[in-house]
């Protein structure tokens, strides 16, 4: 059935000829309309497009790959329609090479094909994170080095002000965060350049002037508005009926003044600012004691002054703690170290740079620069100057990023693709828009850039997306047909109406455009597109009704009432107040029972409500309803470190499964720890806590007791100049070992004092410590570190401990990782344990974590919980977001340095004769504004989590402080139907922000419920209670006694069963015949067959002296493994292609073999076993005569090969009648009068001997192989084999067999 598409999905569709920005709302099949969009331009019209006219840039590898996957199988669909259609034939076999790619791999594919342009070896590779992270830390600390030796002062004045204790991590941490923001400029260098500019700004008509200034100005007077636009609110109560009119003439002073702050910022004077916010004061309320006075007016009017008093303060704390002079001071103080960070971060580049290039290694960020320097060209400085004496240029090139323009790769590039597609474009940067605007057709007037996005589910921002870019064209597009279109995508095909309601209440009141950077109205909202049958028409075959509603009251799950289970539920908020007094009277072993841990528990009991069999809730499945499940489910988290494991925990104690998606936590595996730290100490075993990691781990097994007797022993005898520490321990105890015997230590008893059997035990365990390290360090210098690493997990029998732990699949697949990522180091350009062992703490030290690693078919059928990052672009039945009420993290913006890819740089200015340390005010307002970018990612975060779910929505959280947080946000003063962003910008949870929407949330739309906490935490207490007395009643059975006779029963027929089938379980569908000889002599090889001692392995091979002598080239003997199978190969060759009928002499067959040789029938090795003089006496040979004329004849075939089916049966397998494919290769058979005569050659050594014991050894052996061979022969020809001989070139005799 075609598909129905609405009409603004439609104009997204046909739409040519311009460049369109399509804002997709969440679940608005957008994919589905980008496909649909490309299949239509390459199918439809008079003169449809080629696929590679067409360059679609997706946000990952997967959307890739599944773009690419969508637009074959509609290619595929339309070629069934219309069979004829040879251009769509044509795409589909363009679709695997069509340029649908993420934009590093087009940068990748720019780089390689144009290569000659850039100053680069064309075999370059990229490089391994862990590998850039080793050269990084090699280049700085060469850097550095450099730097200390040059040092003229400034740099001390650097390192004073960056450096923390006594090391240079704090310097070196600077420098690197400089230089990774620079990488998100197009010119890394040029930025550098504009921040150095900016520095040189002294003075306050300049600093006025500046980009950061400009900001703050404009912060103030937003907020002197919202504030205003408050106080005006309050003004309207009190002037209301039974309002505090007394309260108005204050109103009206507060509202003169912030008028006049906001006045003063807007006139861009920040001196007048700055005085009109430092002298801002706030008159006393009068007092009002009539009893007329609405005390809720008056409550409302008081609250909202108190909420602009305390947004005042803190604009002043940011802005106006400093005087104009000040400021000025201060910056001034910043300007040596911040210099010294711009010179020292070029010169990390420069060498960064130059040391990939002699490794010949390329970094992602180098691929996008690269990509950009072929595709846009320095316009040369005369052609420059002449468009400036013209006039076309009115700005001369910033030092460091000179004019650009499209180069002749990028006009090519240009004039190829007729469409630039871009999916998730509302996660561009500064470098693709570049690259894309290189590409594109717009500088001819022919805007050709297709893209499509969602700026409110923009969360990349931490990785240095730039949602401006979107809302840019989003607010400078028309909504009419035009060369710069924008089409609004509304409708949402994914979640029933209910969760867009609640979406929408809530965001219609939060999302605001300064601080979500956009105005969620009717225009962005969601509206309902899909269908959702009515329940009882369409129930599926499984589902049980539910036979009575649930009683009202208290449950022991804690919640207040029973909720109502049917489909197309409300959405629901789960709170538990952590703050009680009924939570503080806990009892001390309740009160370990956390938050978060509460907050799992809520989350549980409502899943177990959700999945019952007669009251769970119903969804819709294709084409009926059914009870949910746990694999319907999915728990998301801002934030999964420390979250996650407490949920799986919790979960899987109530008996529901669950799998937490990590994507960290690695290298914190006990079993990955213990690994790393015997790598780091088979290095250097002079390392405390890795050689204390060992010793108690179980690969050497040491107890505490025995760890703290051994160092207790070192204490008291250690010497001076003696090794120190946990070395210096066991090489004492190794000394103690040499000088007397172990009777000796017996009979003393000890060392010092310490217990006999304890000194015996410790002994023992460093002797095994000892044996294991030096196997291992002697096989670390020649083995590669992964093969390195199985050495380990056999000597060591530490890979079959974890196996048998609890979760040991895990933990195996978990130590096989670390295998596969020593085999990633090995193809990088460092080498050795002591670079591995570097490269896995530069994993650790820069958050490069793996997760653990994941087992083919886990959480298929249990709860997912992931982050919400890991969620967007998916969705799920029922979605629980928890974690609700964890704050907000602010961290990045109270770092030592402050970056913004537009207000520059920012530090603390450092009095060193004070000792003292303060914020800038330029560091204040890029503060200021991180916050504010920090807080609208949060909102268009929580906006993902909301819109995952399709059937049901379910928020959990706890808070200490609910109540008053509660009462707090019910008053909150809605301006044009919005929260002021001066009140959002003050929430420090997702929770806060729920809170404040929820007065206006129409009843209905969303159910609150509180939990008792006495009931969750009570019902924990019991669970572990019985965990504990089951645990007690298990250890104390009577292993002989039988408590239940019927159970007794059914576990012995289920322990003694048999399978009636489980010889054919053995059974190979297909076997060679070669293969079955084998299994009838298990354990004795072809050539050593019928040799009883190893004398007789050289009795009768006098004759064949040229193959029993050292192949030259191989270096292969007789004897070794593999020359019986060369050299009957070999023969074989030979035989198969020598033509009998014209070989008459020696000299001929030589003359053939050399001729075969020549041929490349035999290749040299083959050439050199074979000789002539063995393939001469067999063709001199009767039978070999008889062959001669049989080919004369046309009556010999040569290398027939065979598949017969045999019942198993026949083959000694048991009775059964199922067929194995039997397979082989005849060497040759003769058709005679009377029947067939088949020949075998064999090359084996046997025996020769006049009593002929070596042919019936090889007779006995090939007995089997034969029979086989006769009867495909018969069944393939229907004649009868009426004679079977082995040729045996060792014995050169013709065997009957």
């Amino acid at each position: 059935m075609a598909v129905k598409w609405t009409e603004k999905q439609q104009q997204v569709i046909e739409s040519r000829n311009r460049s369109l920005l399509v804002s997709a709302a969440a679940g608005s099949g957008k994919t589905a309309v980008l496909v649909e969009r490309i299949i239509r331009m390459i199918s439809e019209g008079e003169h449809p497009l080629d696929i590679d006219q067409l360059l679609v840039m997706t946000f990952t590898n997967a959307a890739a790959s599944e773009m690419r996957e969508r637009i074959g199988a509609a290619v595929e669909k339309k070629l069934r329609e219309h069979p004829e259609d040879e251009h769509l034939w044509l795409q589909a076999a363009l679709v695997p090479q069509a340029h649908i790619t993420t934009i590093d791999s087009f940068c990748l594919n720019v780089i390689r094909n144009h290569y000659s342009s850039l100053d680069i070896d064309p075999s370059f590779r990229i490089g391994d994170e862990g590998e850039l992270s080793l050269l990084k830390g090699d280049v700085m600390g060469q850097v550095l080095e450099a730097c200390y030796a040059e040092d003229s002062g400034d740099f001390g004045l650097f390192v004073e002000h960056f450096g923390r204790g006594r090391s240079d991590k704090g310097i070196e941490d600077v420098i690197y965060q400089m230089w990774q923001f620079a990488q998100s400029h197009p010119w890394p260098l040029a930025w550098l350049e504009e921040c150095r500019e900016e520095l040189w700004k002294e003075h306050m008509s300049q600093l006025e002037d500046s980009p950061w200034m400009k900001f703050l100005l404009r912060d103030v007077s937003l907020q002197m508005e919202e504030l205003a636009e408050q106080v005006r609110g309050a003004l309207t109560v009190c002037r209301e009926e039974n309002g505090p009119l007394a309260y108005e003439p204050m109103l009206f002073s507060d509202l003169g003044k912030l008028e006049t702050v906001g006045r003063a910022a807007s006139e861009g004077s920040f001196e007048a600012m700055y005085e009109a916010l430092a002298g801002l004061s706030f008159d006393r309320l009068s007092s009002i004691r009539s009893k007329e006075i609405d005390q809720e007016k008056k409550a409302f009017v008081s609250g909202c002054r108190d909420r602009v008093k305390k947004a005042v303060s803190k604009c002043r704390e940011y802005y106006a703690a400093q005087s104009p002079e000040e400021v000025e001071k201060s910056l001034a103080g910043t300007r040596k170290p911040l210099s010294v960070l711009l010179d020292v971060t070029e010169r990390f580049d420069a060498a960064y740079r130059e040391a990939k290039r002699e490794r010949n290694v390329l970094d992602f960020n180098d691929m996008e620069h690269l990509a950009l320097e072929v595709l846009l060209e320095e316009v040369p400085q005369e052609e420059l100057s002449k468009e400036q004496e013209e006039g076309e240029r009115s700005q001369a090139p910033v030092r460091g990023r000179p004019v650009r323009r499209p180069s002749a790769v990028a006009e090519e590039l240009s004039r190829q693709f007729e469409e630039i597609l871009v999916d998730e474009y509302q996660d561009s940067n500064l470098v693709q828009e570049a690259l894309i605007t290189s590409i594109s057709r717009e500088r001819r007037g022919h805007p050709n850039v297709f893209m499509v996005g969602d700026v409110k589910q923009s969360i990349y921002r931490f990785r240095l997306a730039r949602p401006e870019l979107f809302m840019e064209k989003y607010e400078s597009y028309t909504r009419e047909e035009s060369p710069h279109q924008m089409i609004e995508l509304r409708q949402n095909f994914r979640s029933r109406e209910n969760v867009l309601n609640v979406v929408n209440d809530v965001f219609y009141q939060i999302m605001t455009k300064n601080l979500g950077g956009i105005r969620y109205q009717e225009e962005t909202a969601l509206y309902p597109g899909a269908s959702f049958p009515e329940v009882e028409e369409n129930l599926g075959p499984d589902i049980k009704m539910r036979q009575e509603e649930s009683a009202e009251g208290s449950t022991e799950d804690g919640f207040a009432r029973a909720f109502s289970l049917a489909a197309g539920t409300a959405p629901e908020l789960l709170l538990a107040d952590t703050g009680t007094e009924a939570f503080k009277q806990l009892d001390e072993d309740a009160l370990d029972y956390t938050a978060r841990e509460l907050e799992a528990r809520m989350a549980a009991l409502r899943i177990r409500q959700l999945v019952s069999e007669e009251e769970g809730l119903l969804v819709w499945d294709k084409d009926h309803y059914r009870r949910a499940r746990y694999g319907d489910m999915v728990i998301l988290l801002r934030s999964m470190a420390g979250w996650s494991e407490v949920f799986v925990n919790i979960l899987m104690n109530e008996g529901i499964p669950a799998h937490a998606q990590t994507a960290t936590g690695y290298f914190n595996t006990v079993e990955v720890e213990t690994i790393l730290s015997l790598l780091s100490i088979i290095d250097n075993p002079m390392q405390d806590i890795p050689l204390a990691a060992v010793l108690r781990s179980p690969v050497i097994g040491m107890t505490d007791e025995e760890m703290a007797w051994m160092m207790a022993a070192y204490k008291k005898n250690a010497k001076k100049g003696q090794d120190r520490g946990m070395y210096g321990a066991w090489k004492l105890w190794e000394e103690a070992e040499e000088e007397g015997s172990v009777s000796d230590r017996e009979r003393k008893g000890s060392i010092g004092q310490i217990p006999n059997e304890t000194a015996i035990s410790i002994w023992k365990k460093l002797g095994k410590l000892r044996k294991l390290l030096t196997s291992l360090r002697a096989a670390s210098r020649f083995l590669p570190i992964h093969e390195l690493l199985y050495r380990v997990y056999r000597e060591s029998g530490y890979y079959d401990y974890v196996s048998a732990m609890p979760a040991g699949e895990t933990r195996r697949a978990n130590l096989d990782m670390l295998v596969e990522k020593a085999a990633a180091y090995e193809a990088t350009s460092y080498k050795g344990l002591f670079h591995f062992v570097r490269y896995i703490e530069r994993l650790k030290k820069f958050d490069m974590d793996f997760g653990e690693a994941s087992v083919a078919g886990e959480g298929e059928n249990g709860v997912r919980i992931m982050s919400i990052h890991k969620s967007k672009g998916l969705e799920f039945p029922i979605v629980f977001l928890s974690g609700m009420g964890k704050h907000f993290n602010k961290q990045d913006a109270y770092g030592q340095i402050l970056l913004d890819a537009d207000l520059g740089a920012a530090t603390d200015f450092l009095d060193l004769k004070l000792r003292v340390k303060g914020p800038t005010l330029k560091k204040q307002a890029l503060k200021r504004r991180m916050e504010l970018e920090a807080m609208g990612e949060e909102l268009r975060v929580l906006y993902v989590a909301m819109t995952r779910a399709k059937e049901k929505l379910i928020m959990t959280a706890t808070d200490r402080s609910l109540e008053s947080k509660l009462e707090k946000w019910q008053d909150i003063p809605l301006v044009d139907g919005q929260i002021p962003y001066t009140i959002l910008s003050g929430a420090a949870s997702f929770l806060d922000w729920v809170l404040m929407a929820e007065p206006a949330i129409p009843g209905g739309h969303m159910e609150i419920r509180q939990a008792d906490i006495r009931s969750l935490v009570g019902r924990e207490a019991a669970l572990q209670i019985d965990r504990k007395t089951a645990k007690a009643e298990l250890l104390c059975l009577d292993t002989g006694q039988i408590y239940d006779e019927r159970v007794r029963a059914e576990l012995d027929k289920a322990m003694d069963y048999h399978y009636p089938f489980e010889a054919d379980t053995g059974l190979y569908a297909m076997v060679s015949v070669s293969e079955l000889k084998k299994q009838s002599q298990i354990g004795r090889s072809e050539e050593a067959f019928g040799t009883g001692s190893r004398e007789m392995e050289a009795v009768g091979l006098e004759e064949l002296v040229s193959l029993t002598a050292q192949s030259p080239e191989s270096g292969l003997t007789p004897s070794s493994p593999g020359s019986g199978a060369l050299r009957g190969t070999a023969y074989h060759r030979a035989l198969e292609r020598l033509s009998f009928q014209d070989i008459h002499s020696l000299q001929e067959t030589e003359a053939a073999l050399l001729d075969l040789y020549e041929s490349g029938f035999l290749d040299s090795e083959a050439y050199e076993w074979v000789e002539a003089q063995v393939i001469w006496r067999f063709l001199d040979s009767p039978l070999g005569r008889r062959m001669a004329q049989a080919q004369k004849e046309g009556r010999i075939r040569r290398e027939q090969q065979f598949i017969m089916g045999i019942p198993a049966r026949e083959m000694g397998k048991g009775e059964s009648e199922e067929l194995v494919l039997i397979q082989g290769i005849i060497d040759a058979y003769l058709e005679e009068p009377d029947g067939l005569v088949l020949i075998d050659y064999k090359t084996d050594r046997v025996p020769r001997t006049k009593s002929g014991e070596g042919a019936r050894m090889l007779a006995e052996r090939y007995r089997i192989q034969l029979d086989y061979y006769e009867r495909a022969l018969t069944q393939l020809t229907g004649k009868n084999v009426k004679e079977r001989l082995i040729y045996s070139l060792t014995l050169q005799e013709a065997i009957k067999v």
